[in-house]
């Protein structure tokens, strides 16, 4: 291309008009407008009579004489643009994420070899490089230079057309640029505006010019949207998985969901797909069966004329590994075969202390389960600090009297400010309304003497009717918790709840609270017009609360087979429910589930003392460490706008672990980091610093977790982390048997 002067009615043409002092036109004609009428204003009155025409001349002499004085002293510039040739620059953004693998185009071409196709192999870079000196650039959440189609990899695990318009500013500011070609699929998943990079651009008068690749949207395909799943469990438990999925081209067509640990399928379902572009939601259970850090991989069935295939699986992480016991403390009020059948159903569970303080009789109480000589050797724990040790607390048939009124106040601050559970078995003392108690429980109370005669009578046996023999219902909410399963499958679950004995017996109760969750009714009983709750449960404050309103559950033992453990497997539940809520006094947190090389680990750390307030006085540090054990270590700064809140934050550019450890002023504790050397989710070369190594990963677990708050980033694929924190009691579902 050769360069041509332009005569005055071409650059006219091709150009933009303007005035040098930055006048616009506009204004300009405003101006002459204005001229013009101060000009006919003079020639309303004149000296000598004029006649129409000759005033009409001379206004018109006068007026253009001044606007063409005007127009010279503005400077008129006429502006047009032309490219010199290898004068100019031309920047070429070519998308180079995963995305542009998919194979969307006419004969299978991938949206890649489309590229390739267009700007090699069609030779129009070579003609566009007869006019500019052009810049290739390669990017995904990062850019980089190329020299050409061989350093494209389609590996990237993420698209930021925001941060490679600015790379591309940086790197060639002060040239003269010309343009910039975009080519990409459009798919960015950056948190960036490219729009408002591209209109910088525009501003300097430097076109972005995108070409798309690819369909708009994809006829057939099936791609998991969403997972949500438990981060960590109790050994044991059954816990919900639950995958949105969505689809274009699928309706009505029966996909198989599964989990796979390994090569071992743990779970699967076959699912009827909606409605087209409508994301629907699915639930699969799963009992883990490792006690260690467990990576599943979640498949939707992949169909034969589907074009995208990494969207039909998904890999989640879960913490099974062995776990400090929560602890529950237990108040008695006599001696009788629930207590004794609730105590017989956690023996043998690890993930349960239950510290029981009977009354034997007058002045008599026995104490099982604890861990010291002083432990409950008062009676009820004398301060918030002591009662707050304990996860959940359980009243059972305990009298009024029992407490003074501070006791009843740090009852209530334990559910909720401490977060604690709480469920009161049996029948309820009648002083305990009006009192925080009343407030806690899911239910209200009424006094005997205010019920029909036919409910009168409490949970004592007899033939009045709320001491009769009875089949529990399950309600529908009941039938699909969690805290109720007896088999992870439906119809199973409800065969073995029908084969379950009668109990014996129904504290009466007022009605439900608003927003409490009924699981288990009376079949017969009503009190104004609703069934007599067996079992309900709500939130209260920071904690739950939950009312067991029979004292015969221990007939599910005593009227079954020995080797039947489905009391066991009731009550372990519904005590793992009850205490795994319950904050520890320091959690970890991330904004983001997956992190990318590149991006920005934002980490989030809530401190609480030992009354579990607030706490703005700890010293947090966070250390990083990479698969070369390079370690770096950064403090966590209090945030002031958040008591008890402290961040840290990094900018990622290799795989990393990372650990949190924190001191208070009177207590320094000392460190161990948790280490991961390698890219897959294999933990056989875990190691603990500054202890030896142990005879196997749960013991370096353990070890590691009973001295400080620990938060892992552990990664799905070479370039994907997947964040796990340390809070093992405040899963993001409460799916937990």
């Amino acid at each position: 291309m050769q360069y041509s002067q332009p005569n005055f009615l071409t650059a006219l043409e091709d150009g933009s008009f303007t005035f040098a002092y930055g006048i616009s036109p506009w204004l300009f004609a405003v101006l002459v407008i204005l001229i013009t009428f101060g000009v006919w204003l003079t020639y309303r009155k004149t000296t000598r009579q004029l006649s129409p025409a000759w005033k009409t001349f001379f206004i018109g002499i006068r007026s253009g004489v001044l606007v063409l004085i005007l127009f010279c002293l503005l400077r008129p510039v006429v502006t047009t643009l032309q490219v010199s040739p290898q004068e100019t620059y031309l920047g070429v953004l070519i998308d180079d994420s995963q995305s542009m693998a998919i194979a969307d185009l006419a004969g299978g071409q991938t949206r890649q070899e489309a590229i390739e196709e267009l700007l090699y192999e069609n030779g129009l870079l070579d003609n566009l490089s007869e006019s500019f000196q052009i810049r290739s650039f390669r990017f995904d959440n990062q850019t980089q230079r190329i020299v050409g189609v061989e350093d494209l990899s389609e590996a990237g695990t993420a698209s930021s057309i925001d941060q490679a318009l600015s790379y591309v500013g940086d790197q060639l500011n002060g040239l003269p640029l010309g343009g910039v070609v975009l080519v990409s699929d459009g798919a960015d998943n950056s948190d960036g505006d490219p729009l408002a990079t591209a209109q910088e651009f525009g501003a300097k008068q430097i076109p972005v010019f995108a070409i798309g690749v690819g369909q708009e949207e994809i006829p057939q395909d099936i791609g998991i949207v969403d997972v949500s799943a438990a981060k960590t469990v109790l050994e044991g438990s059954v816990f919900n998985v639950q995958v949105a999925v969505n689809h274009q081209g699928y309706e009505g067509q029966e996909v198989e969901l599964s989990i796979m640990d390994g090569e071992t399928r743990v779970a699967s379902d076959v699912v009827i797909l909606g409605p087209a572009g409508v994301t629907r939601r699915y639930e699969l259970e799963i009992t883990p069966k490792r006690p260690e850090l467990i990576v599943y991989d979640l498949n939707v069935e992949l169909q034969s004329d589907e074009i995208i295939d990494r969207n039909n699986s998904y890999s989640f992480l879960v913490d099974n590994t062995k776990k400090e016991a929560l602890n529950i403390l237990y108040l008695e009020g006599h001696p009788r075969n629930e207590y004794k059948f609730i105590r017989r159903a956690v023996e043998g569970d690890s993930s349960l202390r239950l510290a029981t303080y009977l009354q034997t009789g007058p002045e008599k109480y026995y104490r099982q389960g604890i861990e010291s000589a002083t432990e409950l050797s008062g009676g009820f724990p004398e301060d918030r600090e002591a009662l707050f040790e304990y996860e959940a607390l359980i009243l059972g048939d305990i009298e009024f009297g029992f407490f003074n009124a501070e006791q009843l106040q740090m009852i209530e601050d334990f559910v909720a400010e401490r977060g604690g559970g709480f469920l009161m078995s049996g029948m309820v003392d009648e002083e305990f309304i009006g009192t925080p108690i009343a407030d806690i429980l899911p239910v209200t109370l009424v006094e005997e003497g205010f019920l029909p005669s036919h409910l009168r009578g409490g949970i004592r046996r007899g033939d009045h009717p709320t001491g009769e023999l009875f089949y529990p219902r399950l309600t529908r909410n009941g039938e699909f918790s969690p805290l109720l399963r007896l088999s992870a499958d439906d119809a199973e679950n409800q065969a073995l709840w029908r084969q379950l004995p009668e109990l014996q017996g129904t504290y009466v109760t007022g009605r439900i609270k608003p927003g409490a969750e009924v699981l288990i009714e009376h079949p017969l009983l009503q009190y104004q017009n609703q069934a007599l709750p067996l079992l309900a449960s709500q939130r209260y404050g920071s904690g739950r609360s939950m009312s067991l309103t029979t004292a015969s559950t221990w007939r599910w033992q005593m009227m079954l087979p020995a080797a039947d453990e489905s009391h066991e497997t009731l009550w372990r539940q519904l005590l793992r429910w009850l205490a795994v809520s319950a904050p520890e006094r320091i959690t970890i947190e991330f904004d983001r589930e997956f992190y990318n090389v590149g991006d920005e680990v934002n980490v989030r750390a809530t401190v609480l003392n030992n009354q579990y307030e607030a706490d703005n006085d700890a010293t947090l540090w966070m250390q990083t460490s990479n698969p070369l054990e390079e370690f770096i270590d950064a403090p966590m700064e209090w945030d002031i706008e958040e008591d008890g809140v402290y961040r840290a934050s990094l900018l990622q550019m290799k795989k990393v672990c990372i650990a949190c450890w924190w001191m208070w002023p009177a207590l320094q504790e000392k460190p161990m980091i948790l280490v991961r050397r390698n890219a897959r989710p294999s933990w056989s070369h875990l190691r603990c610093a500054n202890i030896p190594m142990p005879s196997s990963i749960a013991a370096c677990w353990h070890a590691l977790r009973s001295s400080v708050a620990v938060a892992i980033l552990t990664w799905q694929m070479p370039m994907h982390w997947r964040t796990q924190s340390n809070s093992h009691r405040t899963p993001i579902h409460e799916n937990y048997k």
